[in-house]
């Protein structure tokens, strides 16, 4: 039985011009994760990140962390199976469709960076429409595509990596909550709504045998709680 942490990237920089860049909150977080890690004296067999640079940037403070004379630092492995999926392209492509049938959707969509209510309300929509669109809207992925390819990906790691391993993934709240779908069963429905509980750096944890994949600990920030400040909780 091999064990398999994901773990979602610390907070990026929301209503930035670069959203793909670690926040000060961020970055804090990250090195709060990475001393947890330290101090469970958890150790990897091997680390897989997406491309992102938010990931790459909280992988980073983990291997800083590591980085010690003496210590042997596992493989890293990136791959983009576990990027998240595009999110401004689906906005861009999918918002002028909706407010041509719903024109009073566009107060909401103006106000979406300067109130989290309205910003809430749009992704929601958009993204239920996203998920079920069955064939490619101009150069828009379908969420089967993209949720297909995250699949694959995970059950390539657990092809390679068995045997009693300790794997981390390093990534975002869409390939998470794909991997939880795989291991429950669950619609494509609540998989959307189950990413959107998904906090920055929390850990969920499976164990896999060969193709059985067992969901044994959710979103879990323990690290984060233990400092007892609440504004180190965040979900963007």
């Amino acid at each position: 039985m091999s064990i398999l942490y994901l773990i979602r990237h610390a907070q990026a920089s929301f209503g930035k011009a670069d959203y793909d860049c670690l926040s000060d909150l961020g970055r804090h977080q990250a090195e709060i994760l990475a001393n947890h890690f330290q101090n469970l004296g958890l150790e990897f067999d091997v680390i897989y990140s997406g491309l992102q640079l938010r990931h790459e940037q909280t992988l980073d403070a983990y291997l800083k962390k590591i980085d010690k004379p003496g210590n042997a630092i596992c493989s890293v492995l990136k791959t983009d199976a576990f990027n998240e999926y595009d999110s401004e392209n689906i906005l861009k492509t999918l918002i002028p469709e909706i407010i041509s049938r719903e024109p009073g959707f566009e107060a909401d969509v103006a106000a979406m960076l300067s109130s989290n209510r309205s910003f809430q309300k749009v992704l929601e929509k958009i993204m239920r429409i996203w998920v079920s669109i069955e064939k490619p809207l101009k150069n828009l992925e379908t969420w089967h595509s993209y949720s297909g390819r995250v699949v694959a990906g995970l059950k390539k790691i657990m092809t390679k990596e068995s045997s009693g391993k300790k794997v981390a993934i390093f990534t975002s709240g869409g390939p998470i909550s794909i991997c939880v779908q795989k291991a429950l069963n669950l619609s494509d429905e609540h998989t959307l709504q189950l990413a959107w509980q998904i906090m920055n750096t929390s850990i969920t944890r499976f164990k896999y045998s060969g193709n059985r994949l067992m969901l044994s600990g959710f979103n879990d920030i323990t690290h984060l709680e233990l400092k007892g400040d609440p504004e180190l909780i965040s979900y963007r």
